[in-house]
């Protein structure tokens, strides 16, 4: 006997609003209707209306889980279109806000998927880590969510050799404690049970929907732009990939924990390598006519902005976010899965509804 079953919009463990109406006979699922997001807000179209103050405004609140990723990209297509140079130390503090974006992100992710799996030991591991990880933001960029530190040609702040110190301290204690979730959960038997095998994406399927970042790489593709196009300061840095072949829950898991302990030691990295000299960004008084365009790796994935301007204002301003969970995707991964599943498998996905609405 078939039925219907509506989930969302609002379910506690998705990021964002979400809509699924599934199609059931028995407990396995035939059929999905899917939509994403309740608030399309323009903000692509509203930037070329701003002057360039309020523009990298809203660009750092477009996502607040990929805040940073944001005006990096926006800075970095403006510097591309002035043609200004970015000191060194800047560079390198910028991947160190990025980094902790992305472990921030991480184990956010990785709190929903333990909570959704019942593993409460786990959920209060990430839960206090997420903690440190925010800790260490505040120390690095002034602030636990929405690190506003990106202005073209360098940061809004600098570091000092006190939080420096602290910082370090902190990192050590992140490193520690998650290698130590590592070796616990990853080859726990009841996570393994509920996780392989389910929700599978193949590394085909992957690539011919062009996914990216983590669920990319949980697919066997290993792009990573840190590696294959390096920007600010990561050539400098030793970037390790990140890939897991199987596709499946456990696969995205595994990625989400390994990629956190990476962002860590990235983080170290910097603060080890760190060069002095100068910092400082300023907002230009003038623009050049052109286009331009830059690329960054977000805690989901490849992140494109490009801008065009009339030597005036911005004129045209495109944003080209990870891609978002939509109809096609969410039938690919939930036709023929179990109805228990359902939810674990979307939270799996970590897709943020924040970027797609832009």
């Amino acid at each position: 006997m078939g039925y219907t079953l509506a989930l969302g919009p609002f379910v506690p463990n998705w990021r964002g609003p979400q809509r699924l109406v599934l199609k059931v006979e028995g407990e396995v699922i035939t059929d999905v209707d899917y939509r994403a997001g309740y608030n399309e807000r323009g903000c692509a179209e509203r930037l070329p209306r701003l002057n360039l103050d309020q523009a990298l405004h809203l660009v750092t609140r477009i996502c607040g889980t990929a805040s940073h990723a944001h005006s990096l990209a926006f800075c970095q297509a403006l510097e591309t279109l002035l043609g200004i140079a970015v000191p060194e130390r800047a560079a390198y503090l910028r991947c160190g806000v990025a980094e902790l974006e992305r472990v921030i992100s991480h184990l956010t992710g990785l709190t929903a998927l333990f909570d959704v799996l019942g593993l409460e030991r786990y959920t209060d591991m990430t839960r206090r880590l997420q903690e440190g990880s925010l800790q260490a933001m505040q120390l690095l960029a002034g602030a636990r969510i929405i690190p506003d530190m990106c202005l073209p040609g360098g940061l809004r702040a600098d570091l000092d050799a006190d939080q420096r110190s602290e910082l370090l301290t902190v990192l050590a204690k992140l490193n520690r404690r998650l290698f130590r979730l590592i070796d616990q959960a990853i080859d726990q038997r009841g996570l393994l049970t509920r996780t392989v095998n389910v929700g599978t994406l193949t590394p085909a399927v992957a690539e011919q929907f062009f996914i990216r970042g983590p669920l990319a790489r949980a697919s066997g593709l290993n792009a990573d732009l840190r590696i294959d196009q390096p920007y600010a300061a990561y050539q400098q840095l030793t970037v390790r990939r990140i890939v897991q072949e199987s596709g499946d829950v456990y696969a995205r898991l595994v990625v989400l924990l390994l990629e956190a302990l990476e962002s860590v030691k990235l983080v170290e990295q910097v603060l080890e390598q760190l060069p002095g000299g100068d910092w400082q960004g300023a907002l230009p008084q003038r623009l050049s006519a052109g286009s331009a365009s830059a690329e960054v790796e977000s805690p989901q994935g490849l992140l494109r902005y490009r801008l065009e301007s009339d030597g005036r204002r911005l004129t045209n301003v495109s944003i080209d976010p990870p891609r978002p969970l939509d109809r096609l995707l969410a039938r690919t991964l939930l036709v023929g899965a179990l109805v228990d599943n359902v939810v674990l498998i979307v939270c799996s996905t970590d897709m943020c509804v924040a970027c797609a609405e832009c």
